[in-house]
């Protein structure tokens, strides 16, 4: 009888210890997801002659807080949040002639690399993200950003001169923290 007793407290001990391991370790789970935002801004500015007000956008998909590391989803795109790598935020924000507001949205990164357009991430770490943007390569850490501007003059029809200046903006934003 005491050996029944012996063997069935080990057994239990066994199955807590393994049981507590398992708790412990999810696999696949990682704490902190790495937050990156990709941005066009586009602003126009009236050089000569006339012009008619840009299309207005609005609606921000989503919202960040640094502090708390919580991303909330205003429309939930995601469709398999368990493998999410990396939460990818895209917006676009229109200023001057070229328009109002602002237009964003998340994607939930399951593979890496990942291709938006021309904007590639390459590779993410807990200290750093890889990505590419036509062709230029470069690494940011949590807090960093990349900016690339194209400024262009056009002329219309009414001989109207508009200059629109376009800034892609890359963020390594921060940190997700996972559910």
């Amino acid at each position: 009888m005491k050996r029944i007793i012996t063997t069935g407290v080990a057994f239990a001990l066994l199955l807590s210890c393994a049981s507590s391991s398992k708790m412990e370790k999810v696999p696949g789970k990682n704490n902190l997801i790495p937050f990156v935002e990709f941005y066009t801004i586009t602003e126009g500015k009236v050089l000569s002659g006339t012009t008619t007000p840009g299309r207005r956008i609005d609606g921000p998909g989503y919202s960040y807080d640094s502090v708390s590391q919580k991303l909330e989803i205003y429309r939930n795109n995601l469709t398999d949040t368990l493998n999410i790598k990396l939460y990818l935020g895209v917006g676009k924000v229109l200023k001057g002639t070229a328009g109002q507001g602002v237009s964003s949205m998340i994607i939930g990164v399951n593979n890496l690399p990942f291709t938006h357009n021309d904007f590639t991430i390459t590779n993410a770490t807990k200290t750093k993200v890889g990505c590419s943007y036509k062709g230029k390569r470069f690494v940011l850490k949590p807090g960093q950003e990349f900016l690339f501007t194209e400024t262009r003059i056009d002329t219309l029809p009414n001989t109207t001169a508009v200059q629109t200046t376009t800034t892609w903006k890359v963020a390594f934003t921060g940190f997700v923290k996972n559910k």
